[in-house]
């Protein structure tokens, strides 16, 4: 009897440590036995890991070529205006020997952008130099200086360049002609 009382107070002292041992033991699993489940954890862990990783790998590749693309058609339809801009040239230099055809508007198809080029006299008679020196600022063909004394005209060059994805490139010009340089 004595054996049985030892024994249970064991139980009992035992029971107010964790009064719901047996319980506890019950539900939940020994960490002996479940290596396999941690083992699958961690690997479904890595796993979400690396796809997030790759995801983001993915999205910041095709957003980079996007966004180059995008570069790349607006530098295709500057070179456009710039074409156009050559032909508004020819067309200032044509308006220039021939005074009576006043302004003009040309639409055309360079590669695959549609351009518009307008052009239109600035001055309505020549303007005569005072005998020095003129020099215009740096354009896009570069700086460039006339005689001392002569005449010219000037002419407003208009360049717009519109591509099928939305891109539109606009330059503007004023070009001089001179008209007669005496040395």
């Amino acid at each position: 009897m004595k054996k049985d009382r030892n024994s249970e107070f064991k139980k009992l002292r035992g029971c107010g440590k964790n009064l719901f041992r047996n319980f506890l033991t019950s539900k939940l699993p020994n960490l002996k036995s479940s290596n396999k489940g941690i083992a699958l954890i961690i690997a479904l862990g890595t796993m979400i890991a690396i796809f997030i990783a790759g995801s983001l790998s993915i999205y910041l590749i095709t957003r980079g070529v996007s966004v180059t693309a995008g570069q790349t058609r607006y530098e295709t339809a500057y070179e456009a205006a710039v074409a156009s801009l050559e032909i508004g040239k020819a067309r200032a230099q044509y308006l220039n020997e021939n005074l009576t055809v006043n302004d003009t508007t040309d639409v055309v198809q360079v590669g695959g952008y549609t351009v518009n080029t307008h052009v239109e006299r600035a001055t309505a008679a020549a303007v005569t130099l005072g005998g020095t020196a003129m020099k215009f600022a740096r354009a896009i063909a570069g700086p460039g200086s006339t005689a001392a004394v002569g005449s010219y005209r000037t002419y407003y060059i208009r360049a717009q360049s519109l591509g099928g994805a939305g891109e539109q490139v606009t330059l503007e010009v004023m070009q001089r002609y001179t008209i007669m340089a005496i040395n």
